[in-house]
């Protein structure tokens, strides 16, 4: 008879993480996500940039060809009627361009952009002078980006004088009229003001050369010196292609503006509402100015620690329907700097801590125009590696 004997197996023991080990790993995978997390939160700056930038291609790209049907001219910054009332935007003005035909035949020039069905309700409770459109609003700027009426990008308006008068009955203060400039940029001691609009058509001329787009408004009814040339308000506003003398390279088309849109509608032509300016300082004295043409100086509110006012990105905390105009220059929500279009359709990105004296420089389409007689007063050229 066989005996079957047993042998006891042992049992294989199974041992978990000890405290320490699992502390080990914890710390490591933190410091893995501490890595990895800011590439990852920098990718997507960097796309949300890169969309911000494709978005100022398309707005570019669409006033060139807007310029292309009107003879070179790009849109005016605003359009006023006979009595000053305001009635639309650039960006009205390049809709059928940026594929919105449907908001542009429906809109009705001969109103104002917030009466009638340009402010009518559609049976989708959308507004028409609010109707949301991507390529208006940068994704980084959360007072435009999917927001009714947002708008995130504005063209350049040029130089403002800090000492602008109002102009007018119904017109508001600091209007921004390229012939009432007060600064005398030509140095003869005259300037133009609201009693003096566009007396000095040099000073005129030259204010016009520090911005792209300007309003297209009436001559102006303010009184008037019986000896004044007749005004030439109405006559010019927007610069063309082929004016742009400083090259279309050099010159700033579109920025950013986070502050823009500040009523709600990207059809209101306020310049506050969809320009970008640079406020130059005022002329202490005629006889020794503390700034000229060829070297303007930012306005400093002494009030402030800002530097240079309207610099870049100097107001970008300001609020929404802000009505300063220290808000209206180039800001983002972008860190360091701010997305332009230039004139030539390129688009770039500005540090914000540029050379003042370059920055100003990118605002002016024919600010190095030489002028018989004024040749030292023309800005110098600006070199292709200094922005």
């Amino acid at each position: 008879m066989q005996t079957r004997r047993t042998r006891a197996v042992s049992k294989t023991t199974r041992r978990g993480f000890t405290l320490i080990e699992l502390l080990v790993v914890i710390s490591i995978i933190a410091t893995l996500m501490a890595l990895i997390l800011p590439a990852i939160q920098n990718a997507r700056a960097a796309a949300r940039r890169l969309e911000c930038q494709n978005n100022l291609k398309q707005i570019s790209l669409a006033a060139h060809n807007f310029a292309s049907s009107k003879r070179g001219g790009f849109p005016a910054l605003g359009t006023f009627n006979a009595d000053s009332s305001p009635m639309r935007s650039w960006v009205v003005d390049l809709l059928p361009h940026m594929d919105r035909r449907d908001v542009f035949d429906r809109w009705d020039m001969n109103v104002a952009f917030n009466a009638g069905q340009n402010a009518a309700v559609g049976t989708d409770g959308n507004v028409l002078n609010r109707t949301y459109m991507k390529v208006l609003a940068c994704p980084d700027d959360q007072t435009a980006f999917g927001v009714e009426g947002g708008l995130s990008y504005v063209g350049n308006g040029g130089y403002l004088s800090a000492s602008s008068p109002a102009v007018g009955a119904g017109e508001p203060g600091m209007f921004n009229y390229w012939t009432n400039a007060s600064l005398d940029w030509d140095l003869d001691t005259v300037l133009n003001g609201s009693a003096t609009i566009d007396y000095d058509h040099d000073d005129s001329d030259r204010h016009r050369n520090t911005g792209v787009f300007w309003q297209k408004l009436p001559n102006s009814t303010a009184p008037r010196a019986t000896t004044a040339p007749p005004d030439r308000t109405s006559s010019k506003n927007s610069h063309s292609i082929d004016s742009v003398y400083d090259g279309t390279g050099q010159t700033i088309l579109f920025s950013e503006n986070v502050n823009a849109g500040g009523t709600q509608t990207w059809a209101d032509p306020n310049w506050r509402n969809v320009s970008f300016v640079a406020i130059i300082a005022a002329q202490v004295s005629n006889a020794a100015p503390v700034n000229t043409y060829k070297l303007p100086l930012l306005f400093d509110a002494p009030a402030t620690t800002v530097v240079g006012e309207t610099s870049i990105n100097a107001y970008r905390n300001a609020p929404e329907a802000t009505n300063n105009p220290l808000a209206a220059g180039p800001n983002s929500a972008h860190p360091g700097g701010v997305n332009v279009a230039y004139v030539d359709g390129s688009v770039g990105f500005l540090d914000q801590n540029m050379d003042k004296s370059v920055y100003l420089r990118l605002l002016t389409p024919s600010g190095a125009r030489v002028y018989a007689g004024l040749n030292g007063l023309a800005q110098d050229p600006l070199a292709e590696n200094s922005f």
